[in-house]
């Protein structure tokens, strides 16, 4: 059950969105703290600043917030570029990268003179069956599946997006979206798999795969790029796409003992034993004696 910590305001219900054309969330500002799959405290859904200055949250928000040196030149020119411009944040209280970057998001605007009363914060949730989700629902046709991601919007147009780690720095990376020149946020080959897997719905077979994978492999820092985008749709019961993106993962990272364990839980989850266990399998030859996919054999067995 939620814990409330604290009740703002109320705001209308939200809108759909669409690519590059979205609309900001507009669900109410609840401050809410529910637990995760282990147990651990995490903030969840539509919050408010002030969430971060309640403890244990607070400890990490302070101490990232006060050791980052803005670009005060790069600040100052962004300062007018923000006029009439809003931020909607996605970000989980668990997550080491939103501990660093939102708190260094929030000083760069505060420096710049920014009203962060126009910046949204949505908490996702980083359990297995709600993975990147919130309570509401607001990432839902937005693409989160990296945080913190910050969405830059003009009105209810969004003009671009810094995911997970600014590409330069949050201050050069604002300036660019804003100024709409060419900017392309981290995570491109999720992006060039969105663009070009043109049968994302349907199975695709393994000839397709294969041709896909000298175009992403380059685009690609590690396994966990598509595995997180794996992992999201999972979660959103998008089995179809999600087994796509994760036996594309095992075609990019052959020797990764990670990838064939979540390519066979992905199947678990879908209910194919036989594929689970081929995975599962392959994982223990590549990492003999691994604890999960040990345990994993035993119960499909």
């Amino acid at each position: 059950m939620n814990k409330y910590i604290l009740l703002l305001t109320a705001i209308a219900a939200t809108a759909t969105a669409c690519h590059r054309n979205i609309v900001p969330s507009t669900t109410p500002i609840i401050n809410s703290e529910i637990k995760n799959d282990n147990g651990q405290n995490i903030l969840a859904g539509h919050c408010s600043l002030s969430a971060l200055q309640i403890n244990p949250y607070k400890e990490w928000y302070d101490k990232s917030y006060s050791t980052y040196i803005i670009d005060s030149v790069t600040t100052t020119a962004l300062q007018p570029l923000l006029q009439n411009k809003t931020i909607e944040i996605f970000l989980g209280s668990w997550c080491g990268d939103s501990k660093r970057e939102v708190p260094h998001m929030f000083k760069v605007l505060q420096q710049a003179g920014f009203d962060t009363s126009n910046v949204r914060m949505i908490f996702v949730n980083n359990s297995m069956a709600k993975y990147k989700q919130s309570p509401q629902h607001e990432e839902q046709g937005k693409n989160i599946h990296h945080v913190p991601t910050f969405i830059v919007y003009d009105g209810k147009k969004e003009l671009g997006r810094i995911v997970e780690s600014p590409v330069v720095s949050l201050e050069k990376d604002l300036v660019a979206i804003i100024s709409k020149q060419q900017y392309q946020p981290n995570f491109k080959a999720v992006t060039y798999w969105q663009e070009n897997a043109k049968k994302r719905s349907k199975a695709m077979r393994d000839t397709a795969l294969q041709q896909l994978v000298s175009s992403i492999k380059p685009l690609c820092k590690s396994t966990g790029e598509l595995n997180a985008y794996g992992y999201m749709l999972l979660a959103q019961s998008n089995y179809t796409e999600a087994l796509n993106v994760f036996k594309m993962n095992t075609y990019l990272y052959p020797t990764s003992a990670a990838v064939f364990d979540s390519l066979g839980e992905a199947y678990a989850t879908t209910g194919n034993k036989e594929e689970a266990i081929k995975n599962y399998k392959r994982v223990l030859e590549l990492k003999p004696g691994d604890a999960n996919a040990t345990k994993m054999l035993e119960k499909l067995n």
